[in-house]
Protein backbone atom coordinates (compact mmCIF):
# COMPACT_ATOMS: atom_id res chain seq x y z
CA UNK A 1 0.00 0.00 0.00
CA UNK A 2 1.67 3.33 -1.10
CA UNK A 3 2.08 6.50 0.90
CA UNK A 4 0.66 7.99 -2.51
CA UNK A 5 -2.89 6.22 -1.56
CA UNK A 6 -3.16 7.32 1.16
CA UNK A 7 -2.53 11.22 0.30
CA UNK A 8 -5.44 10.19 -2.26
CA UNK A 9 -7.52 9.13 0.53
CA UNK A 10 -6.64 12.67 2.20
CA UNK A 11 -7.56 14.90 -0.86
CA UNK A 12 -11.02 12.51 -1.25
CA UNK A 13 -11.57 12.96 2.23
CA UNK A 14 -11.25 17.39 2.03
CA UNK A 15 -13.32 16.89 -0.71
CA UNK A 16 -16.44 14.96 0.68
CA UNK A 17 -16.52 17.07 4.02
CA UNK A 18 -16.55 20.63 2.57
CA UNK A 19 -19.55 19.31 0.84
CA UNK A 20 -21.62 19.65 4.26
CA UNK A 21 -20.44 23.17 5.51
CA UNK A 22 -23.33 25.57 4.29
CA UNK A 23 -25.25 28.56 5.90
CA UNK A 24 -26.84 26.86 8.73
CA UNK A 25 -23.90 27.25 12.04
CA UNK A 26 -25.02 24.70 13.83
CA UNK A 27 -24.50 21.89 11.38
CA UNK A 28 -21.02 23.94 10.62
CA UNK A 29 -19.66 23.26 13.87
CA UNK A 30 -20.75 20.20 14.51
CA UNK A 31 -19.48 18.95 10.92
CA UNK A 32 -16.21 20.50 11.93
CA UNK A 33 -16.27 18.88 15.25
CA UNK A 34 -16.12 15.55 14.05
CA UNK A 35 -12.97 17.03 10.64
CA UNK A 36 -10.97 17.53 13.41
CA UNK A 37 -11.75 14.26 15.64
CA UNK A 38 -10.98 12.37 12.11
CA UNK A 39 -7.65 14.09 11.63
CA UNK A 40 -6.65 13.53 14.71
CA UNK A 41 -7.90 9.63 15.22
CA UNK A 42 -6.21 9.03 11.98
CA UNK A 43 -2.65 10.35 13.70
CA UNK A 44 -3.50 8.23 16.94
CA UNK A 45 -3.76 5.50 14.82
CA UNK A 46 -0.29 6.09 13.52
CA UNK A 47 1.50 6.97 16.60
CA UNK A 48 -0.32 3.49 17.97
CA UNK A 49 0.87 1.24 15.14
CA UNK A 50 4.39 2.68 14.85
CA UNK A 51 4.13 2.47 18.68
CA UNK A 52 3.90 -1.41 18.05
CA UNK A 53 6.59 -1.48 15.65
CA UNK A 54 4.13 -2.57 12.72
CA UNK A 55 5.36 -2.22 9.03
CA UNK A 56 4.49 0.68 6.99
CA UNK A 57 2.12 -0.96 5.02
CA UNK A 58 0.50 -1.69 8.24
CA UNK A 59 0.58 1.81 9.67
CA UNK A 60 -0.85 2.98 6.32
CA UNK A 61 -3.73 0.58 7.07
CA UNK A 62 -4.21 1.94 10.56
CA UNK A 63 -4.13 5.42 9.16
CA UNK A 64 -7.03 5.08 6.67
CA UNK A 65 -8.86 3.29 8.77
CA UNK A 66 -8.60 6.29 11.11
CA UNK A 67 -9.35 8.59 8.36
CA UNK A 68 -12.64 6.79 7.27
CA UNK A 69 -13.93 5.58 10.69
CA UNK A 70 -16.22 8.38 11.10
CA UNK A 71 -17.16 9.05 7.62
CA UNK A 72 -20.98 8.17 7.86
CA UNK A 73 -20.87 10.91 10.44
CA UNK A 74 -21.25 13.94 8.27
CA UNK A 75 -23.96 12.81 6.71
CA UNK A 76 -25.82 11.36 10.18
CA UNK A 77 -25.63 14.80 10.97
CA UNK A 78 -26.63 16.25 8.01
CA UNK A 79 -29.94 14.51 7.54
CA UNK A 80 -30.79 13.88 11.21
CA UNK A 81 -29.08 16.65 13.25
CA UNK A 82 -27.76 14.17 15.89
CA UNK A 83 -24.77 11.93 16.62
CA UNK A 84 -26.67 9.47 18.43
CA UNK A 85 -27.27 6.38 16.72
CA UNK A 86 -30.21 5.31 18.26
CA UNK A 87 -32.00 8.35 17.22
CA UNK A 88 -31.06 8.32 13.83
CA UNK A 89 -28.76 5.49 11.97
CA UNK A 90 -25.68 3.67 12.62
CA UNK A 91 -23.22 6.12 11.57
CA UNK A 92 -20.68 2.89 11.07
CA UNK A 93 -22.66 0.89 8.55
CA UNK A 94 -23.65 4.21 7.11
CA UNK A 95 -19.89 4.84 6.71
CA UNK A 96 -19.14 1.69 4.39
CA UNK A 97 -22.03 2.15 2.51
CA UNK A 98 -20.44 5.66 1.71
CA UNK A 99 -16.80 4.25 0.84
CA UNK A 100 -18.49 1.51 -1.41
CA UNK A 101 -20.84 4.25 -3.33
CA UNK A 102 -18.03 6.11 -4.13
CA UNK A 103 -15.77 2.80 -4.82
CA UNK A 104 -12.72 4.49 -2.64
CA UNK A 105 -11.14 1.54 -1.61
CA UNK A 106 -11.47 -0.64 -4.55
CA UNK A 107 -7.74 -0.07 -5.54
CA UNK A 108 -6.88 -2.17 -2.16
CA UNK A 109 -5.69 -5.26 -1.95
CA UNK A 110 -8.54 -7.23 -0.87
CA UNK A 111 -7.24 -8.77 2.47
CA UNK A 112 -6.49 -5.21 3.48
CA UNK A 113 -9.66 -3.80 2.32
CA UNK A 114 -11.69 -6.32 3.97
CA UNK A 115 -9.65 -5.67 7.33
CA UNK A 116 -10.75 -1.67 7.28
CA UNK A 117 -14.38 -2.58 6.02
CA UNK A 118 -14.27 -4.84 8.93
CA UNK A 119 -12.28 -1.88 11.66
CA UNK A 120 -14.83 0.60 10.87
CA UNK A 121 -18.01 -1.45 11.05
CA UNK A 122 -16.97 -2.25 14.40
CA UNK A 123 -15.08 0.48 16.03
CA UNK A 124 -18.73 1.40 17.68
CA UNK A 125 -19.73 -1.86 18.83
CA UNK A 126 -19.84 -2.75 22.54
CA UNK A 127 -17.96 -5.76 22.14
CA UNK A 128 -15.55 -7.09 19.77
CA UNK A 129 -16.79 -10.54 18.15
CA UNK A 130 -14.69 -12.94 19.50
CA UNK A 131 -13.47 -14.96 16.38
CA UNK A 132 -11.70 -12.02 14.43
CA UNK A 133 -8.11 -13.47 13.56
CA UNK A 134 -4.84 -12.08 15.05
CA UNK A 135 -4.76 -9.42 12.03
CA UNK A 136 -8.72 -8.37 12.14
CA UNK A 137 -8.28 -7.87 16.20
CA UNK A 138 -5.19 -6.02 16.15
CA UNK A 139 -6.49 -3.38 13.97
CA UNK A 140 -10.46 -3.39 15.32
CA UNK A 141 -8.29 -2.29 18.63
CA UNK A 142 -6.27 -0.02 17.52
CA UNK A 143 -9.21 2.27 15.98
CA UNK A 144 -11.02 1.88 19.07
CA UNK A 145 -7.89 3.20 20.75
CA UNK A 146 -7.56 5.98 18.67
CA UNK A 147 -10.66 6.82 18.21
CA UNK A 148 -11.60 7.21 21.93
CA UNK A 149 -8.14 9.18 22.74
CA UNK A 150 -9.51 12.20 20.60
CA UNK A 151 -12.99 11.80 22.53
CA UNK A 152 -11.43 12.14 25.45
CA UNK A 153 -9.90 15.83 24.41
CA UNK A 154 -12.88 16.47 22.60
CA UNK A 155 -14.80 15.69 26.27
CA UNK A 156 -12.53 17.50 27.93
CA UNK A 157 -11.91 20.84 25.45
CA UNK A 158 -15.78 21.07 25.93
CA UNK A 159 -15.77 21.12 29.72
CA UNK A 160 -14.12 24.23 29.53
CA UNK A 161 -16.61 25.79 26.93
CA UNK A 162 -19.74 24.17 27.68
CA UNK A 163 -21.51 26.83 30.15
CA UNK A 164 -20.61 29.55 27.60
CA UNK A 165 -21.38 27.82 24.12
CA UNK A 166 -23.11 24.63 24.55
CA UNK A 167 -23.61 21.88 22.03
CA UNK A 168 -26.78 19.97 22.43
CA UNK A 169 -25.28 17.49 20.22
CA UNK A 170 -22.95 16.27 22.88
CA UNK A 171 -24.74 17.60 25.74
CA UNK A 172 -27.79 15.54 25.91
CA UNK A 173 -28.48 14.40 29.20
CA UNK A 174 -29.87 16.20 32.13
CA UNK A 175 -27.66 17.94 35.08
CA UNK A 176 -29.42 16.18 38.00
CA UNK A 177 -27.92 14.89 41.26
CA UNK A 178 -26.14 11.83 41.84
CA UNK A 179 -25.19 8.99 40.06
CA UNK A 180 -26.19 5.03 39.02
CA UNK A 181 -24.10 3.40 41.73
CA UNK A 182 -24.26 0.84 39.93
CA UNK A 183 -21.69 1.87 37.23
CA UNK A 184 -19.42 2.20 40.21
CA UNK A 185 -19.83 -1.58 40.16
CA UNK A 186 -18.84 -1.99 36.56
CA UNK A 187 -16.10 0.17 36.57
CA UNK A 188 -14.44 -1.52 39.37
CA UNK A 189 -14.70 -4.84 37.42
CA UNK A 190 -13.91 -4.24 34.25
CA UNK A 191 -17.64 -4.42 32.73
CA UNK A 192 -18.51 -2.19 30.25
CA UNK A 193 -21.27 0.45 30.54
CA UNK A 194 -23.76 0.54 27.83
CA UNK A 195 -24.87 4.18 26.77
CA UNK A 196 -28.45 3.54 26.74
CA UNK A 197 -28.45 3.02 30.83
CA UNK A 198 -26.91 6.81 30.95
CA UNK A 199 -29.15 8.74 32.52
CA UNK A 200 -27.79 11.87 33.72
CA UNK A 201 -24.45 14.04 32.95
CA UNK A 202 -22.74 12.19 36.40
CA UNK A 203 -23.45 8.81 34.52
CA UNK A 204 -21.78 10.19 31.73
CA UNK A 205 -18.78 10.74 33.18
CA UNK A 206 -18.54 7.60 34.76
CA UNK A 207 -19.42 6.02 31.47
CA UNK A 208 -16.31 7.95 29.72
CA UNK A 209 -13.95 6.86 32.90
CA UNK A 210 -14.93 3.54 31.98
CA UNK A 211 -13.62 3.68 28.59
CA UNK A 212 -10.39 3.53 30.44
CA UNK A 213 -10.32 0.33 31.34
CA UNK A 214 -11.13 -0.48 27.68
CA UNK A 215 -8.12 0.43 26.45
CA UNK A 216 -5.71 -2.04 24.61
CA UNK A 217 -1.97 -0.40 24.49
CA UNK A 218 0.62 1.16 26.26
CA UNK A 219 0.56 4.34 23.93
CA UNK A 220 -3.09 4.32 25.10
CA UNK A 221 -2.72 4.04 28.76
CA UNK A 222 0.57 6.57 28.08
CA UNK A 223 -1.79 9.51 26.45
CA UNK A 224 -4.05 9.15 29.30
CA UNK A 225 -1.00 9.58 32.16
CA UNK A 226 0.38 12.55 30.15
CA UNK A 227 -2.87 14.46 29.56
CA UNK A 228 -4.04 14.02 33.36
CA UNK A 229 -7.34 12.66 31.78
CA UNK A 230 -8.51 10.48 34.74
CA UNK A 231 -7.97 13.81 37.19
CA UNK A 232 -10.19 16.00 35.47
CA UNK A 233 -12.93 13.43 34.39
CA UNK A 234 -12.97 12.71 38.23
CA UNK A 235 -12.74 16.41 39.13
CA UNK A 236 -16.32 16.85 37.17
CA UNK A 237 -18.04 14.17 39.67
CA UNK A 238 -19.42 14.69 43.11
CA UNK A 239 -16.12 14.81 45.76
CA UNK A 240 -17.38 11.75 47.89
CA UNK A 241 -15.47 8.65 49.36
CA UNK A 242 -17.38 6.45 46.41
CA UNK A 243 -15.67 8.45 43.39
CA UNK A 244 -12.69 8.64 45.70
CA UNK A 245 -12.02 4.93 45.41
CA UNK A 246 -12.92 4.77 41.70
CA UNK A 247 -10.31 7.01 41.21
CA UNK A 248 -8.00 4.85 43.16
CA UNK A 249 -8.76 1.93 41.21
CA UNK A 250 -8.08 3.56 37.86
CA UNK A 251 -5.03 5.04 38.74
CA UNK A 252 -3.89 1.80 39.97
CA UNK A 253 -5.42 0.21 37.34
CA UNK A 254 -2.89 2.56 34.66
CA UNK A 255 0.12 1.59 36.92
CA UNK A 256 -0.50 -2.31 36.60
CA UNK A 257 -1.57 -2.38 32.54
CA UNK A 258 2.29 -0.67 32.01
CA UNK A 259 3.82 -3.37 33.99
CA UNK A 260 1.70 -6.51 33.26
CA UNK A 261 1.68 -5.41 29.43
CA UNK A 262 5.77 -5.28 29.99
CA UNK A 263 6.12 -8.45 31.49
CA UNK A 264 4.43 -10.28 28.83
CA UNK A 265 6.15 -8.82 26.36
CA UNK A 266 9.69 -9.88 27.35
Amino acid sequence: MQNKLVKEYYNWFNSYVKRFYGEDNVVNQNIELKEIHTLKVAKHAVNIAKSLNLTEEEVNTAEIIGLFHDIGRFEQFRTYKTFNDDLSINHATLGIKILEENSILKDLDKDWKEIIIKAISLHNTKDLPHDLNKKEALFCKLIRDADKLDIFRVIIDYEKERENDPNPAIDNLPFTSGYNKELLEYIQTNKKISNKSLKNYNDRKLYELNWITDLNFPFSINYIKEKNILSTLISCLPKNEEINRISKYLEEYLENFIMNYSIEGK
